[in-house]
């Protein structure tokens, strides 16, 4: 008996989140559903297909533009894009724990990427909203070994993170962006 008792209540417990989030006004991020007066619901995904990302500089510069356009538009650079992306990317490495020896053990490698985003010319005319600029920071570790190899394989992993870290990030502000630009 009690464990029917319990199974109501966990069924109560889910139809109370189920309503605090719609009531909450909860939207999906990548589909939008249609608003009072249109007839289709608005794909984020269109937005993020039009953007044709830039060169960046540097092999790191070069992974990132890949891993954006995966993420963006995994068909390839828009035909005719509506928006351009430019980002610069600044890397540093902090050592941390350091011993008595004075030899560091630890490390922080820290990528910032500075984005803007612009409108196309031609494209969009009645766009007039501001578009997104900002930072984006990532800040990945790794081991410092005696062995320059092991150090340079861990160097070269956590930047390898880092830029994966830094386009997810990317993706999700552009379609936060997108979704709040249509509402």
């Amino acid at each position: 008996m009690l464990w029917y008792n319990f199974k109501y209540l966990r069924y109560g417990a889910v139809m109370a989140c189920l309503l605090v989030l719609a009531g909450c006004g909860f939207r999906p991020l990548y589909n939008q559903p249609a608003s009072p007066g249109e007839t289709t619901s608005y794909n984020v995904q269109r937005d993020l297909a039009a953007i044709h990302i830039y060169p960046i500089d540097d092999r790191i510069g070069q992974q990132l533009h890949n891993h954006l356009l995966t993420r963006l538009n995994p068909n390839g650079s828009p035909a005719k894009p509506a928006y351009h992306l430019r980002v610069k990317l600044i890397e540093t490495v902090q050592e941390l724990g350091i011993q008595k020896s004075s030899f560091a053990t630890r490390a922080n490698l820290r990528i910032t990427a500075h984005y803007t985003l612009s409108l196309a010319t031609g494209e969009n005319p009645g766009d007039t909203g501001i578009l997104p600029t900002g930072n984006v920071l990532a800040i990945s570790s790794y081991d410092i070994s005696t062995f320059e190899f092991s150090t340079l394989t861990a160097r070269k992993d956590a930047r390898t993170r880092a830029v994966r870290e830094i386009a997810d990030d990317l993706r999700t502000r552009l379609a936060i962006y997108f979704a709040q630009r249509r509402k």
